[in-house]
């Protein structure tokens, strides 16, 4: 039965890619990006264990039943995410040619320039007020590890997912080549600095879509994209492989050969599937209970809020939903474990949450997709759809809220810019 319905998760996924391979690709591109993070981040892993006969989810036993229960959950969320996609899609207004052009393609290229290097300014100057210098890391003269380093505001730190976008928005749009060659490289610095790798792989799967949107894949075009994603992910492998050096200013430590990376890290970091199946199982046993969206809706309204207006300034952290997974794992906060956005429905409303939750998904996919949308519009659409890579893989609203937020503010400058200053060229 677990075979079954792994088989039958994986067929769904594939033969609707295949589909829409057929159906004119560049209609479906945020399809194919859910496709991959379906397959990679909620698959891989049950995969893996099946194969390798391990019903392990940590310090938790797993049964076959749990495992059967887990992959039928999985099931209904694709089934209806894809339902809502293709709802939505034959709703959605289509033009018949793809629009490259409009009034909003004014000078984009002095005026990202412009905001990405004052944004990193004030991140440069808040990080001079941190408990660890960030330019004594940069000199090599400190050896703190630096993991999850803050800097002197947290919030100010947390604009480093606005540089994010500035730098995809500078690479579109050809800014001057000695901003791209100052602030990329001491970019990725900070993101490797903040320690947090979601970045790198979202500047990538940025740079992949900015490579479809420019260009018409043929058969040079496509040979092209696969050397790409090679690139990609020994890069990838490369700042995860040698994270802690770079975290601990260990430079002389660093590993570059791909033979020696540990490929074991790749399953390490797609775990999310096996932490619903085991939170799943501790509700079925009645060792956890659903918190009816208090997680999803509440928690990120507590984590915008002042600690002052809180009981002896502390928040009530951490939200049910993560008390939920370390019990349901049994391992402690320091695991960092996380559920995916379909442990986060099941959580807050059982089946019910995860049929609703993953039918309007879909629906925001389709309606994300890039088709028949002009530049602007699409780093818009661009934002909300990097931003969900974390509510889709940590299945937590306020990390999907939270650098949406910060990635919009550039483009929110700009639009003000067009509406209110009449910047136009018409």
């Amino acid at each position: 039965m677990i075979l079954l319905l792994l088989l039958t998760n994986t067929l769904l996924i594939t033969v609707i890619v295949i589909l829409c391979i057929f159906n004119n690709y560049r209609k479906y591109q945020v399809l194919f990006y859910y496709a991959f993070i379906q397959l990679f981040y909620l698959l891989y892993s049950p995969w893996y264990n099946y194969l390798n006969n391990d019903f392990s989810a940590f310090n938790t036993q797993l049964t076959h039943l749990d495992f059967q229960l887990g992959l039928f959950v999985l099931f209904l969320h694709l089934i209806f995410f894809y339902q809502g996609y293709f709802y939505f899609n034959f709703f959605r207004f289509k033009k018949s040619k793809e629009i490259r052009n409009n009034i909003f393609e004014f000078d984009f290229r002095n005026k990202v320039s412009k905001i990405y290097v004052i944004f990193f300014i004030i991140i440069a100057i808040n990080a001079a007020f941190g408990e660890v210098s960030l330019y004594d890391i940069l000199l090599g003269k400190n050896d703190t590890e630096t993991l999850g380093f803050k800097g002197g505001s947290n919030w100010i730190s947390s604009m480093a997912d606005s540089l994010l976008i500035l730098m995809l928005m500078s690479h579109f749009y050809k800014s001057s080549k000695i901003i791209r060659l100052i602030l990329f490289p001491f970019t990725i610095f900070l993101f490797l600095i903040l320690g947090f790798r979601y970045r790198l792989l979202l500047v990538i799967f940025g740079f992949i879509f900015i490579y479809l949107k420019r260009n018409i894949l043929n058969a040079k075009q496509v040979m092209k994209v696969f050397s790409l994603l090679l690139v990609s992910f020994y890069l990838f492998m490369f700042f995860s492989e040698n994270r802690i050096s770079f975290y601990s200013n260990k430079f002389d430590n660093l590993t570059y050969n791909f033979v020696d990376f540990n490929y074991e890290s790749i399953h390490d970091n797609a775990l999310g599937s096996i932490v619903d199946f085991a939170m799943i199982k501790s509700i079925k046993e009645g060792k956890s209970s659903h918190d009816f969206g208090q997680s999803m809706f509440v928690y990120p309204i507590i984590m915008i809020l002042p600690s002052s207006i809180f009981p002896n300034s502390e928040k009530p952290y951490p939200a049910p939903q993560i008390t939920t997974i370390d019990k349901s794992l049994d391992v402690p906060r320091s695991y960092g474990q996380a559920c995916t956005f379909i442990g986060m429905s099941f959580y807050a409303y059982s089946f019910f949450g995860v049929i609703i939750f993953s039918f309007l998904f879909g629906c925001l996919s389709s309606y994300l997709e890039f088709y028949n949308n002009n530049n602007f519009t699409f780093f818009f659409k661009l934002t909300f759809l990097l931003s969900s890579f974390q509510l889709y893989t940590r299945g937590y609203l306020g990390l999907f809220l939270l650098p949406l937020s910060f990635m919009l503010l550039p483009l929110l400058i700009l639009k003000y810019r067009i509406v209110f200053k009449k910047d136009i060229i018409k």
